[in-house]
């Protein structure tokens, strides 16, 4: 059977869980295959790096349900309608993957726990195919964490700086189940020889509900915040916020210039997010009068497309970057408006003398 479970608190649980649950009453044998990755809390640098590995556990059915319980996350069962000869070639594959061990490197998006049982059923179908009905549409694998990470406004802020446009692709075919109730929905519109893969009976093995974080403050408040800063700050003659907006422009910048350069991260490629948020301003700031006005147009520019896209129907990065992108030009525009009257105030000028008899 297909087990799925709800969302949880962590930033890697946003999307609940997918496993397979494999059962033989003869031997007693009772196992969710999960795939999971070493744990991420206390290595928050080595998973940044890409060095985290993942692989696949065979764990007790009755302890892994306990584990969701605890979090009070519900756990729902749907039976697999697979001949006996493909489960038992679907346990044999399982077996071999667990056996494997812990040594795959940390893919969402080639082995996620939701792709990851799409493909272990595939691979023990053989010849057989799954008939998909109206599994084909226009969304972006962003697209569909957007829809989900929604109740996880933090979450999916970091995750818009981390992930590139490998998030933007239009995956064909089953490629695109990446989100557990995403295959719930496919696997109970799909067929093999005519017969659902899943039933439509929804077993509750663990009662429980989503757990989303309790934010209270969000990141579309905070980049509202900084945007009626930068907006304050027209007016002020201190420079003090300038060189605060300046500094964490750098370090966002650096960061995501580590991601798409040195890490090994999956899906940290071309990200739109580099285009304002790069360390070229720090290192010509000096020079700011030649390229502060054409730069902050550009970034006007930028703010008006990626608005566009998003109110037309793809998410390509989310309102609070575009708004502290706004206010970020702000201060551009103000650096250039004042290096334009200290350029000014330095000219020469044709003093008249007059002279009186």
């Amino acid at each position: 059977s297909l087990l799925v479970a709800d969302p949880g608190v962590a930033s890697y649980s946003v999307f609940g869980h997918a496993c397979l649950r494999m059962q033989c009453p003869v031997y007693g044998l009772d196992y969710c295959f999960s795939y999971e990755s070493e744990g991420v809390k206390n290595r928050i640098g080595d998973y940044l790096a890409g060095k985290l590995h993942m692989g696949l556990f065979a764990i007790p059915a009755q302890d892994y349900c306990n584990g969701y319980r605890e979090e009070g996350r519900g756990v729902y069962e749907y039976r697999l309608n697979l001949p006996a000869s493909t489960e038992q070639e679907l346990w044999r594959i399982l077996d071999e993957h667990v056996a494997q061990g812990s040594l795959l490197p940390y893919d969402y998006f080639k082995r996620g726990c939701t792709i990851t049982c799409v493909n272990f059923v595939r691979e023990a179908l053989g010849s057989k195919l799954i008939s998909y009905n109206g599994l084909e549409t226009n969304m972006t694998t962003r697209d569909y964490a957007y829809d989900y990470m929604k109740n996880a406004p933090w979450v999916w802020f970091a995750w818009n700086f981390i992930c590139g446009i490998d998030g933007d692709k239009l995956l064909p075919g089953d490629k695109q189940l990446m989100i557990p109730e995403e295959l719930v929905k496919a696997w109970q519109n799909a067929t093999i020889d005519g017969v659902p893969v899943i039933s439509r009976e929804q077993i509750v093995l663990v009662e429980g509900a989503p757990q989303w974080p309790d934010d209270k403050f969000t990141p579309i408040m905070l980049a509202l915040l900084i945007l009626c800063l930068s907006i304050a700050n027209l007016f002020w003659s201190k420079p003090y916020f300038d060189w605060l907006m300046l500094a964490a422009q750098t370090v966002v910048g650096a960061f995501m210039m580590y991601l798409i350069c040195f890490s090994d991260l999956c899906c940290t490629s071309w990200n739109w997010l580099i285009i304002p948020f790069n360390i070229l301003p720090a290192i010509f700031w000096y020079w700011r009068k030649w390229w502060a006005l054409p730069y902050a147009c550009a970034l006007l520019i930028w703010c008006g497309v990626m608005s566009y896209v998003a109110i037309w129907g793809h998410v390509l990065v989310d309102w609070p970057h575009i708004v502290l992108v706004l206010a970020w030009t702000l201060i551009l525009l103000k650096q250039s408006t004042n290096q334009l009257r200290t350029t000014t105030a330095l000219l020469p000028h044709n003093n008249r003398t007059i002279t009186g008899q």
